[in-house]
Parts: structure tokens; C-alpha cells; sequence
């Protein structure tokens, strides 16, 4: 089964009260909206973005590879939370029922490509020079995916609003280095922030893998006002240039690919919520007053452990495998971040001014993959 659309985004901000929907707390700034990046997915994906309610129907919720009894029929994104009953959901992972070697139709979401986007591509753009993009642009229009992004509005206070878009995939597509490839897993959640001071946007950060990039607003490529982003081939990495992207694995040089694809606007299906993250409460926005709260705060994995090696799936070469677990859930991406970047607030976090697609990237490796940070800076409140 192919991811299907959702119901949740509406064009108009609900006029809804707190007593009808006691889960809703503050509107979305329509600044968030106007300033949404669009987001080019690459041209030759075969790992399009999914629906996460339907990634649900075809997993199965495992404690150390064994299923969890009675929960294999029950779950949705009103109810994912009961898994953390498990501790905390932290060793649950939710479980492919096919074998992804075999490439089941619901990993690659391609009924999702986003439709009836219009663009002029035929424009030469020096890589520093941003603006040009902007103002060379005849007719710009992202399509719409039936597979919804999620928004989340977080205040810092002194005028700081983040906001954090979302962009959910069923599987990763690992690189290649020394002809094998490394890092696949089931699941995958991207995101780029946007940050804002006194209602203008200021910065710009893009995930890439275990790492990510800080632009300042003004350097970032832009269709009208509204910054644009590119998408990873297989990995869904994000970044502010099309062409290649290299990075150095402690196994070997490897590369990401993006290009000019199809352009997706998040903004036109999205599930949209306000997070406050001293207190650790996300409320569904005006926008999206029904969009349910209780799978944001799942602990676990939304996909499959990393395989033993004793599986035939599975290799190994210094450290790095060809499946890794699947990745926790957007309250791990430090949204009370301080600074635009993710990392602790110890780390540097250098906003770039310029663009340059040239730049080689340092990646520790991602070993068996994403699990619960040991620093308790990095997690969660609560």
C-alpha cells in the first residue's frame, strides 16, 4: 500500500476555542507561513516523502527484535505514546512487516511526489551569488504532497520564534564508498529551521545526516521571499545547493546528490503545532486544530534495530554497516536549542554568510545508528 493523503491542513486558520479543543494553545504567526521554505526533492528518488500514519500500518512495534504482545493492531498517531510504557519507548522500534530488501512499495511513497509545481530552470546561478536565483525566477510554483510535513512553532523569548518544518520518509537509502553501501535504515526525519527575530527571518539551518548547516537568511537561495532548500538523493539530507556534497566518513569520502526536482511547498499539507519546550507540551495550532499530539512524544525508533550480523542483510567495514536503526522522533532534534544549530551549546555553530557548494564536510560516522544522546543537554525535557 502506497502512503495516502491526509486531512489535516487547512488553508484558513480554524476558528476554533480552547474549550472545543482543550489540546490547542496559541496561533501559528502567519510570518511562519509566508517565510515557509519550498523544499526540491531530487529528480531521481526513489524514497519519495511518506505519510507517517500510514509508515505505522506497515510496521510492528519490537523489544530486542521480539514483538510487543497486543500492540501489533493498535497503534496510531493518537496512540503511539502507550509504547512508552516500555522505558520510556527507548529500545522499542517500530518494525518493517515486509523485508525492505525486496523493496515494498509502501517505503518509496511515490503516489507523494509532489503534483502540479511549475518552474523555470533554464537559469545559470553562480553558486555564492543566492540572489540571482530569486530574481531570475519567471514562474515558481511548489506542488502539493499528499504526505504532510509537520510544523512546529517554538518561542524562545526576546522576540525568537523557531520554527521547525518536519519532512517524514518510510527509508533511507544509505551512500556508497569503496563500492558498498553503508548507513540504510527504515524511517527518516529530516528538518529545517527557520529562525526568527521580532517576526523577520534571520537564519536558516539544514540537517545533513548526523551534522547539519547554519545560513544566515540573506545567503540562502530564495523563490520571492520564501528560502529554498534541496533534498538528498536516498539519504534526504538537506542542503542550500544543488550538485554534490561531500563528506568524510572515518571508512572514506562519500558524496550527496541533489538537484532541481520536483519543488515541494510543505505549507499546503502540513500538521501544524506550537511546542513549548520548557515544559515539554505540544499543542496542535489553530491551523490544524484536530492533528493529534500523542505521537510526538513516542520514545522510540520509528523503524527497524539495526540488523545483527548474523542476518544476511547485514555487513560491517570499521565501525560503519549497511543498516543502522531507524531514527527517533523530531522532540530528540534539541527543539529548545539556544543557538540555530543542533549540537550542544558548547559546540561551535558558525552561520554562513555565503554559499559554496565546494565544501567538504566532517561526519564522526554513524556506527549502529541514532539512539537516545547520553548527553542530558541533548535530550528532551522530562
Amino acid at each position: 500500500m502506497a502512503c495516502k493523503a491526509s486531512p489535516w491542513y487547512t488553508t484558513q486558520p480554524s476558528q476554533t476555542s480552547p474549550a472545543e479543543y482543550p489540546h490547542v494553545f496559541n496561533d501559528v504567526p502567519q510570518y511562519v507561513l509566508d517565510y515557509a521554505p519550498y523544499v526540491h526533492l531530487y529528480s531521481g528518488e526513489h524514497f519519495w516523502p511518506c505519510d507517517m500514519a500510514e509508515h505505522l500500518l506497515h510496521t510492528t512495534p519490537e523489544l530486542d527484535y521480539t514483538p510487543i504482545e497486543g500492540k501489533q493492531q493498535t497503534l496510531n498517531l493518537s496512540n503511539l505514546d502507550r509504547l512508552n510504557e516500555y522505558e520510556k519507548g527507548k529500545d522499542v522500534f517500530l518494525t518493517s512487516n515486509d523485508n525492505v530488501e525486496e523493496r515494498p512499495k509502501w517505503l518509496g511513497g511515490a503516489k507523494n511526489i509532489p503534483g502540479n509545481f511549475t518552474e523555470d530552470i533554464n537559469v545559470e546561478r553562480p553558486p555564492r551569488l543566492s540572489h540571482s536565483y530569486a530574481s531570475k525566477r519567471n514562474t515558481v510554483q511548489g506542488g502539493r504532497s499528499d504526505a504532510p510535513a509537520v510544523l512546529v512553532t517554538v518561542k524562545k523569548g526576546d522576540g525568537v520564534v523557531d520554527a521547525f518544518w518536519f519532512f517524514f520518509y518510510s527509508y533511507n537509502l544509505g551512500n556508497i564508498v569503496l563500492n558498498v553501501r553503508f548507513g540504510n535504515h527504515v524511517g527518516d526525519w529530516e528538518h529545517t529551521l527557520v529562525r526568527f527575530q521580532h517576526g523577520q527571518p534571520v537564519a536558516v539551518y539544514l540537517s545533513e545526516h548526523d551534522f547539519g548547516s547554519a545560513y544566515s537568511y540573506d545567503a540562502v537561495q530564495k523563490v520571492g521571499k520564501r528560502p529554498v532548500v534541496y533534498s538528498a538523493t536516498g539519504t534526504h539530507a538537506m542542503y542550500a545547493t544543488p550538485g554534490a556534497h561531500p563528506y568524510v566518513l572515518p571508512l572514506g569520502l562519500l558524496h550527496d546528490q541533489t538537484d532541481r526536482g520536483p519543488l515541494w511547498d510543505p505549507a499546503l499539507n502540513a500538521l501544524t503545532y506550537t511546542y513549548d519546550h520548557t515544559t515539554d507540551t505540544l499543542r496542535a495550532s489553530n491551523y490544524t486544530p484536530q492533528a493529534p499530539t500523542e505521537w510526538f512524544y513516542f520514545g522510540g525508533h520509528w523503524g527497524d534495530k539495526f540488523y545483527p550480523l548474523n542476518d544476511k542483510r547485514q555487513y560491517g567495514l570499521v565501525g560503519e554497516y549497511h543498516y543502522v536503526n531507524g531514527p527517533l522522533g523530531p522532540r530528540f532534534k534539541h527543539l529548545g536549542r539556544r543557538k540555530v544549530c543542533q549540537g550542544r551549546y558548547a559546540d561551535p555553530c558558525i552561520i554562513k554568510h555565503w554559499l559554496d557548494s565546494s565544501e567538504v564536510r566532517q561526519s564522526p560516522g554513524v556506527g549502529e545508528g541514532e539512539d537516545w544522546p547520553d548527553d542530558p543537554e541533548l535530550m528532551p525535557p522530562g
